[in-house]
């Protein structure tokens, strides 16, 4: 009977099960691989092996020692020693035996295209719009588009890099990413002066170059882009252009004015003056850019942003690069595939097909692409899967490689050979606090994730447990309550119910549309996990002038003084000072104005003072009244914005 399984965990666990027995069967001495080994969780575990991998290093990815897997090479032939380089199948055999997947790396990948110039045609330049936050880049971008993006934006600040194609009225087309200006999202700018033909730097003329200014002239430097200076704002009251232009000198930006090669426009992106100069600046640019394209061969591109849809799932703004893409082509990016389903434009408009310099909105993908990943077409979904298996293969060689050449180094020998216990520092452990986070796109999570990792380990430690795109759910809350850990939410909402889990689950949700202040919120609350510090209050301070010693019954050392500063009273801590060093410090037992008890002396007046210990008294000390609060802790954590 012919029994033909095409596919399914069933069929690798047979086809391993089968080259076990005929490996076997060449040394029949082997044992056969015990029942326990074939549960459903431990053949998913899977262990890339290469050929030349030692015992160690085999031992070492299944975190195990070599003296535990040599069990499963007794009575063969052949015995290997710890440093010895194993055969591809002897190392397939002892994963296989020790209860995981072995997966030896194989498959092929998908690269960019060289293309000859004759298939080249002119395609749209590419022209990313940067500049520091509030200097009116989508205002501008507005102007061109008549559109009110700007209006509607969470803070009035952009906060996603949006990709839109604007036609003009001299019958040409621009594509347009407009970039965050915010500190928190220069990976955002970053990626977008990597995909540009042309970049834009908006400077307002009444503020001049400030921080994010500065940041993306580096970016422009370093990825060696034309650029165009707007200076915008040009009608404002404050405005100096003059001293704007020459700023930009020693920003290595030289103006045609000035000799260079750059061109500044100046323009009013609220009144619409100057853009069709700004318009034709751009397009003189991009005529030396040799904007070309083959919109014929396999699409290329880039993920400018991903995102999930509550209707359409994982989606994606693609940027077509090269070829041309349409409804059933299969794409993939780094890691993750998808055979293309819906495609719309900027407007949300269903469209057939994109050209090059197009950007799109795709579905169809298998899961959420990351942002800034190149986008290749493929044959079919078959070959998707092995590209994508290959990959996944690679970064797993990569993070072994890590591991072993980790464990190689004497630092690392010595701490695996150190008890645990011998780790463990004398100094109080500092707290630390897992984090939950989710946003609206791949990009704002990105932007979140990279502001935690400007917070500094001294006083807490942040730990993200998990991250993802979407509205909050049910598994989100029931992580974040077994970690105890804290969900951060950017412009991400939730249904009812996941609202009624996390209240009876305690689970703590920080969310907000604007990152800067939910970062602002985050720390507000990150501070109550601080503990409380003693705070020292000066009350008063008094001069010694006379020491007076009773005797007899009432047998004390009254400290007579005048009150300087503030006052003295009876329920503080006080400090006797000489020549600004402490003598003594602690409470008293008494305070008097001549024969009368008192608790309080205020200011120029005059008062006897009795100390529980006698802390030897000399004219001219200082006598200091202060009282200790504990306060809150702050922060130390400087978010630059």
């Amino acid at each position: 009977m012919l029994l033909r399984i095409t596919a399914g965990p069933l069929r690798r666990q047979l086809v391993f099960e089968l080259r076990n027995t005929i490996w076997c069967s060449a040394y029949s001495t082997i044992p056969v691989r015990s029942k326990r080994c074939l549960s459903t969780e431990q053949s998913d575990r899977e262990i890339l092996i290469e050929s030349g991998m030692t015992l160690a290093q085999v031992a070492k990815l299944m975190r195990t020692t070599p003296a535990s897997l040599s069990k499963y090479l007794k009575g063969t032939a052949q015995v290997f020693k710890r440093d010895e380089a194993l055969p591809l199948k002897v190392a397939e055999h002892i994963v296989f035996q020790a209860g995981y997947t072995p997966k030896v790396l194989d498959g092929e990948d998908v690269y960019r295209q060289r293309r000859d110039r004759s298939v080249l045609k002119p395609r749209p330049p590419v022209v990313t719009v940067m500049g520091h936050v509030d200097h009116g880049k989508t205002t501008l971008l507005d102007s061109l588009r008549k559109t009110s993006v700007a209006a509607r934006e969470a803070g009035g600040i952009t906060q996603h890099i949006g990709a839109f194609s604007v036609p003009l009225s001299n019958g040409h087309r621009i594509t347009f990413l407009d970039t965050p200006g915010h500190a928190a999202f220069s990976a955002m700018r970053a990626r977008g002066a990597d995909v540009t033909d042309v970049v834009v730097l908006v400077v307002a003329a009444d503020d001049g170059i400030m921080a994010q200014t500065v940041e993306c002239i580096k970016l422009v430097n370093r990825s060696k882009v034309p650029v165009v200076v707007a200076i915008n704002k040009c009608d404002k009251y404050g405005a100096n252009i003059a001293k704007l232009k020459r700023d930009l000198l020693h920003h290595n930006i030289q103006l045609e004015e000035f000799g260079g090669d750059v061109q500044a426009v100046e323009i009013s992106g609220l009144k619409g003056t100057g853009l069709d100069a700004l318009v034709d600046a751009v397009l003189a640019q991009a005529e030396l850019c040799d904007c070309t394209a083959d919109p014929h061969g396999p699409v290329e591109g880039v993920i400018i942003e991903s995102r999930v849809d509550k209707g359409l799932g994982p989606v994606a703004t693609v940027l077509i690069q090269h070829g041309t893409l349409r409804r059933g082509d299969v794409l993939v990016a780094k890691t993750m595939w998808g055979k293309i389903r819906m495609m719309q434009d900027e407007w949300k408009q269903p469209v057939h097909q994109a050209t090059p310099s197009t950007p799109i909105l795709t579905s169809g993908w298998k899961e959420l692409p990351l942002t800034g990943s190149e986008c290749l077409q493929v044959e079919g979904e078959q070959k998707a899967h092995r590209v994508v298996d290959f990959r996944a293969a690679m970064d797993q060689r990569k993070r072994n490689r890590e591991v072993l050449a980790h464990s190689s180094t004497p630092v690392a020998q010595a701490r695996s050979s150190t008890p645990v216990a011998q780790t463990l520092s004398d100094t109080p452990s500092i707290p630390c606090i897992p984090l939950v986070v989710q946003g609206d796109v791949a990009g704002s999570v990105e932007a979140l994730l990279g502001v935690l990792k400007t917070h500094p380990p001294d006083q807490l430690e942040l730990k993200v447990v998990h991250s993802g795109v979407g509205q909050i759910t049910d598994s989100d809350v029931e992580i974040a309550a077994s970690l105890g850990a804290i969900i951060l939410g950017f412009n991400v909402s939730c249904t009812k119910s996941t609202a009624a889990l996390m209240k009876q689950r305690e689970v703590t949700l920080i969310a907000h549309n604007v990152i800067y202040k939910l970062i602002e919120l985050l720390k507000e609350k990150l501070e109550t996990f601080l503990p409380l510090e003693w705070e020292e209050e000066i009350v008063g301070e008094a001069v010694l002038l006379k020491v007076f010693r009773l005797t007899g019954a009432r047998r004390a050392t009254v400290a007579g003084c005048r009150v300087k500063q503030g006052k003295l009273v009876r329920n503080a801590t006080y400090r006797l000072l000489r020549q600004e060093k402490v003598i003594h410090e602690g409470s008293i037992i008494g305070m008097k104005q001549g024969t009368e008890d008192i608790t309080t002396a205020r200011k120029e007046t005059e008062c006897g003072i009795s100390f529980t210990v006698d802390p030897e008294f000399e004219v001219g000390d200082i006598i200091q009244c202060f009282m200790k609060k504990q306060t809150s802790q702050k922060l130390a954590w400087n978010l630059g914005f």
